[in-house]
């Protein structure tokens, strides 16, 4: 596989850093404060990669609610929730990052600001430099396919030419509809791996055993 690639897009909540359970879990919170109903049966897992907007309006029970408020009030409790528990980087991962000789990228459906709080706090940001695609604003979420493109030439590179790494089955659609052909799916050692998927691909169960890939 080393001969062929020549680049990684990393995904970023649940492969770069482990923070998916804060985004679920203060969405939770959010909707507690507010004194609104939602579905107690929906787990984390089965959430992972979707959009916060797509997220509330699968866990929310009421009709009516006012998604614009739901959003204001849940961006003011991720502030919180991530200074409190600033979300840990995968174990193996750094070195691996501080070691390549492979250009690397992000392509994330997470405001660019998250990743770059994240990345600097761990002493990351250097290694990516300005290959960060945040997939929001112009750049449609995942899983449209424009991240993993654009990602891929901010590195120089084809579609044809990375590897992309990621934990959903939104951002696997997402590199499968770029023309990506290697991908691998980050599962934490099946934590992270919901019970129903897509996507059947190669399992990268953690970054220990990511020299058996290369």
């Amino acid at each position: 596989m080393s001969k062929e690639i020549k680049g990684i897009l990393f995904d970023f909540d649940g492969v770069i850093a482990e923070s998916e359970q804060i985004w679920f879990g203060t969405a939770l919170i959010t909707l507690k404060k507010m004194g609104i109903n939602y579905d107690r049966s929906i787990k984390q897992k089965s959430t992972i990669g979707i959009i916060s907007e797509h997220l509330f309006q699968r866990l929310i029970l009421e009709e009516g609610y006012n998604l614009t408020l739901i959003m204001r009030n849940y961006r003011k409790e991720l502030k919180i929730a991530f200074n409190q528990q600033s979300p840990k980087i995968y174990p193996y991962l750094k070195k691996f990052i501080k070691s390549t000789n492979l250009k690397i990228g992000i392509v994330s459906n997470a405001h660019k600001n998250h990743v770059l709080k994240v990345l600097r706090k761990n002493d990351l940001l250097k290694y990516f430099k300005d290959n960060i695609t945040s997939c929001t604003g112009k750049i449609p979420y995942k899983p449209f396919k424009d991240g993993y493109i654009i990602g891929a030439r901010k590195l120089g590179l084809k579609t044809s030419e990375i590897l992309v790494i990621e934990d959903s089955d939104v951002g696997i659609e997402a590199a499968l509809k770029a023309k990506v052909q290697k991908i691998l799916r980050h599962t934490n050692y099946d934590k992270n791996l919901p019970k129903k998927i897509k996507y059947r691909i190669p399992k990268l169960m953690g970054y220990k055993d990511f020299k058996n890939f290369f």
